[in-house]
């Protein structure tokens, strides 16, 4: 009986992960990087979320980012902290990335080179932002003093590096395997009592 269980418990467990969802939600990994050498060093470090058809032209623009997070790693200029849409985070300026390969650049002497705005991403109590597309990281302390770290957009060194999507589990069927682990929990525990 036991077997019985482990097997039925097995089947739907990868019924559940094999089964397509209605709406593929992606991931990709974004870092910006080499800009900051001169503060001694820094970057960005990102994670934005579309739906697959949403990303399908190899863009993902402002109306379609599903969540984002951002990681400065701080230099000696500014200390690291994060920002993201979860804890209230705003954008402005309709960011939008390429996430098919090609390149995204910030502003050179003022002119957007590859037609895209990276935009402004803020916190939720607005003492923290970063321009992706000026390559600005701000900061205010609780006397709301400001610091700000600029990157260099003519460095020879900065990069935007995008990863490969990668799929974002649905909550419901994380919750469904929970709920499967837990009942084929549950049933081994009733046999071995019984036994």
């Amino acid at each position: 009986m036991k077997h019985i269980a482990l097997a039925a418990v097995a089947a739907l467990g990868l019924s559940a992960v094999a089964a397509p969802a209605n709406a593929a939600v992606f991931a990709w990994n974004i870092e910006y990087t080499g800009w900051w050498e001169e503060e001694g060093g820094g970057s960005l470090l990102g994670t934005i979320s579309a739906r697959e058809e949403d990303a399908a032209d190899g863009i993902v623009s402002f109306d379609e980012l599903l969540s984002w997070v951002w990681d400065w790693t701080g230099n000696t200029v500014m200390p690291a902290f994060s920002i993201s849409s979860a804890e209230g985070g705003v954008t402005d300026f309709n960011p939008s990335f390429y996430i098919d390969g090609r390149t995204n650049l910030p502003l050179l002497d003022g002119v957007d080179q590859d037609g895209l705005d990276q935009g402004v991403f803020e916190s939720a109590t607005g003492d923290r932002a970063l321009d992706l597309n000026a390559l600005f990281v701000t900061s205010f302390d609780e006397n709301l003093v400001e610091s700000l770290s600029t990157g260099d957009a003519t460095a020879a060194l900065g990069t935007v590096a995008v990863s490969d999507p990668t799929p974002v589990p649905e909550p419901a069927t994380v919750l469904g395997l929970v709920a499967l682990v837990g009942v084929g929990a549950a049933t081994l525990q009733r046999q071995k009592q019984a036994a």
